[in-house]
């Protein structure tokens, strides 16, 4: 059956089509810079209007120590887990602009608009304006905008890993580029430990091109030493962590925990790459199509940026034992413009493809951010607001005392409270200050232990159940667990819930 001719309209519109590269060349860009000034923007309003959680805790209490030397003498203590030059970075933030939410999270908000221009340019660079468009919305849509709007190092390490793919398909091959390239996965791996996970990519890619007549690149070999370099000088800081707390940490390794690392890296990958599925098939035209064009070096090794979990899987299995999907933000860049490449070969007659993928993914990741913003709170998840609100009437009723069974709202009540010394951590029943050598599961209390580390550093206060017989009438127990419960029923206590929502407040008798 042969096609039917094309309609008036349809003529009308395949010269706009054939057209749209050349105007959107000179608009992408300004796009671009409006969806990053916006989820900047958002960033910033949204830091502002969330309280520090238990990992940022620890991000403020190491940058705040009195002496910068002192940072160092911290970590080597295992009081956290990240590189010192984080903490020296956010230290330097709060000397200029002074403490708080929105000057701690800053390096993260800026690192991650940088990121997204810097993948922008990437895929527009390989493909067209409307394709890094494409490849910069696929990041919206991924988990990093939290990490814009939180006070740890993953916004950084993302955008050193954007700019290490930006160096390495963007410049040629000389002694120059190889040395820039090197020195950007230094400067990641002084973000985050991880970080040497970026050459992976790129050593795969170089073995699997290599001839015997063929040398490895110079980017290559400079890239080696700027991951081996930093890893080793700090390697006291990674062993003191290690040592104390790899044999029991959380989300260790396994083949579940793999499994979930790619639907944590891009939450609604499904739903989204259902509903491009469906609009390619609406937009199809009955035009031949010429060969598609094969996959370029830089779509090749994007592609591989999904290896990275792989490796940091058998990493994490032999070495380190942490496996967390943020660890791997790196992949972000990589992916993202691996599949604006994609499109962009198989679809690069019929924009309108393009055009339609770019408007689903920048309105999904609009969405998401707005909502964050009409409702900053619901990124916490410990009830700190909830205890903030009930502090004072709990004094008033004579509780002096509040004491914290969870770990994480304990540090940010210790953060937030006007009477921050009466806040006090109970020590479960079957506490012991240092863990077995050899675990086979996850340690419990290992947020306790992270605390007790930075004690060493900056005041807290820890009990037992037997100190509380001195204080009973004067305390209020929050989010006490059925185990403490049960250990004061049988030491003689009698217990009387104050509240049992939003917090479960409990009283002493």
């Amino acid at each position: 059956m042969q096609p039917s001719p094309p309609t008036v309209l349809e003529r009308r519109r395949a010269p706009e089509l054939k057209q749209l590269p050349e105007t959107a060349a000179k608009v992408t860009p300004l796009v671009a810079a409006l969806l990053v000034v916006f989820y900047l923007a958002t960033s910033i309003y949204i830091a502002a209007h969330r309280l520090f959680w238990f990992d940022e805790f620890f991000t403020v209490r190491v940058a705040q120590l009195p002496a910068w030397t002192m940072i160092w003498t911290a970590l080597g203590h295992a009081a956290d887990s990240l590189p010192p030059f984080y903490y020296i970075l956010v230290r330097a933030f709060e000397m200029l602009s002074g403490r708080g939410e929105i000057v701690a999270r800053m390096p993260s908000a800026l690192a991650m608009a940088a990121g997204l221009l810097l993948t922008f340019d990437c895929a527009r660079r390989m493909t067209d304006g409307l394709h890094g468009l494409i490849a910069l919305s696929v990041l919206t849509c991924s988990f990093l905008p939290y990490y814009g709007y939180e006070a740890r190092s993953y916004a950084i390490y993302f955008m050193f890993a954007a700019l290490g793919f930006w160096v390495w398909t963007r410049t040629s091959a000389t002694l120059r580029a190889a040395i820039f390239f090197g020195a950007v996965l230094c400067l990641g791996v002084t973000m985050h430990y991880y970080a040497v996970m970026c050459l992976a990519p790129y050593a795969l890619w170089e073995v699997w091109c290599w001839k015997p007549w063929r040398r490895l690149s110079a980017k290559l070999i400079a890239g080696t030493a700027g991951v081996v370099v930093p890893a080793a000088l700090l390697s006291p800081l990674i062993l003191s962590f290690s040592r104390k707390f790899s044999s029991g940490y959380w989300n260790r390794p396994s083949i579940a925990e793999l499994r979930a690392i790619f639907p944590q890296l891009f939450p609604d990958a499904l739903l989204l790459l259902a509903l491009i599925a469906v609009w390619i098939v609406l937009s199809r035209t009955d035009e031949k199509d010429d060969a598609v064009p094969a996959m370029g070096a830089g779509e090749a090794i994007g592609w591989l940026f999904l290896c990275i979990p792989l490796a940091g899987f058998v990493l994490a299995e032999f070495g380190t034992k942490a496996f967390f999907s943020r660890y791997f933000i790196c992949v972000l860049p990589g992916v993202a413009v691996a599949f604006a490449c994609s499109l962009w070969r198989n679809f690069q007659s019929n924009y309108r493809v393009a055009l339609g993928v770019f408007l689903l993914l920048a309105t999904w990741g609009v969405w998401r951010q707005l909502t964050v913003v009409e409702h900053p709170g619901s990124v916490e998840a410990t009830g700190i607001r909830e205890f903030l609100g009930l502090e004072r009437s709990l004094r008033a009723e004579g509780k002096h005392y509040m004491v914290f069974s969870p770990p994480l709202i304990f540090s940010e009540a210790q953060y937030y409270s006007s009477h921050p010394n009466d806040c006090i951590l109970l020590l479960p029943p079957d506490f012991e200050r240092q863990p077995d050598a050899v675990q086979s599961a996850p340690d419990p209390y290992l947020h306790q232990r992270l605390l007790l580390n930075l004690s060493q550093f900056y005041p807290m206060q820890f009990w037992r159940l037997y100190n509380l017989q001195a204080y009973a009438s004067e305390v209020a127990l929050i989010e006490p667990s059925q185990d403490v419960l049960d250990a004061l029923q049988q030491s003689g206590f009698q217990i009387q819930v104050r509240s049992a929502a939003p917090l479960k407040v409990v009283y002493l008798r």
